[in-house]
């Protein structure tokens, strides 16, 4: 009877959140509850599960990526980008850029000015070469390592170390290390006009496939009897190790509590997230065994995470 008690709960708890979005006339689209790996609450909107882009949550996944190459001996988090792409450094590289290393672009520290263009922005679709476009317009105004700013640059130039050093895009290298064994197989991703992923967003999986990454971010790389991620890698990539206050925003409930690598800290200690933009969410709480999904077609997104905060997570 626990379990069933549980179960209902959990519903009448993700049903406060739905009812709460739908009066905001927020388009959540799926929403679910799951404890000890079990799911206990499900929202679909649709009938169909079908996929969604997950926008910045993907970020979680390039980080993973990383700690699965950190442990093939692919990468070392202390290179340095500039010894990567040499063929790409400009002239007069300046003081800070040949001191940026890959730690920097998984804890967005890597001194950057400005975030360079978005996913959304139109130099996205104007630019045919994006490495090339960072190493010629990024200014690193910082010492690497000293300052957040967030950036799909971080991410997307990290993707494209991992590519170089496999030889394959990452959607091939993560295809039977990551992506079949978590049981999101052929996930759909969008890759910029050169053929590298993305990475920063654009990977498409559906709210079950969500929710397993979910659980194997919770159970700290581990997706059933499997570990995907080296576990020494997660617990720290699932820590606070950047500063990111920067991106607190008036009235937003849940940002600018820390960053690890490319994971997001909540506002409750020890647990962590990763999430995107249209209202993405995709929390993880180990000590509570419990992980949140949502996924949405909303441009509010933060009246979404508030919702979340003031609704759900008060309740786990």
């Amino acid at each position: 009877m626990g379990g069933i008690n549980k179960m209902r709960n959990d519903q009448n708890i993700l049903s406060e959140f739905v009812i709460d979005t739908l009066k905001q006339n927020l388009n959540v689209m799926y929403a679910q509850i799951w404890r000890e790996g079990t799911r206990t609450a499900e929202y679909k909107r649709m009938p169909v599960k079908t996929r969604l882009n997950t926008w910045s949550a993907c970020k979680g996944v390039v980080s993973c990526a990383a700690g699965i190459a950190l442990d093939e001996g692919l990468i070392r988090l202390d290179e340095k980008l500039v010894d990567i792409f040499p063929e790409s450094v400009p002239e007069d590289p300046g003081s800070n850029l040949p001191k940026v290393s890959l730690e920097h672009l998984l804890t967005m520290t890597s001194g950057l000015e400005n975030s360079l263009f978005f996913c959304d922005w139109e130099e996205r679709y104007t630019t045919k070469d994006w490495i090339r476009y960072f190493f010629t317009n990024a200014v690193f105004a910082n010492e690497p390592g000293t300052q957040w700013l967030y950036s799909n640059f971080n991410t997307y130039m990290l993707s494209c170390v991992i590519e170089k050093r496999a030889g394959v895009n990452l959607l091939e290298y993560l295809r039977n290390r990551f992506f079949e064994p978590l049981e999101a197989g052929n996930p759909d991703c969008t890759l910029c006009p050169k053929g590298h992923v993305h990475a920063a967003n654009g990977l498409y999986v559906t709210i079950d496939e969500m929710a397993n990454y979910g659980n194997m971010i919770m159970n700290m790389g581990r997706y059933k009897d499997r570990q995907l991620v080296p576990e020494s890698y997660m617990k720290k990539a699932t820590s606070n190790l950047a500063d990111n206050s920067a991106s607190k925003t008036p009235g937003n409930l849940y940002s600018g509590f820390g960053y690890g690598y490319q994971f997001v800290m909540n506002p409750e200690p020890g647990s962590f997230r990763s999430d995107g933009n249209y209202g993405q969410f995709c929390l993880a709480y180990p000590e509570k065994r419990t992980v949140v999904v949502v996924m949405s077609l909303e441009g509010q997104f933060q009246k979404i995470g508030n919702s979340l905060w003031q609704t759900v997570v008060p309740q786990l």
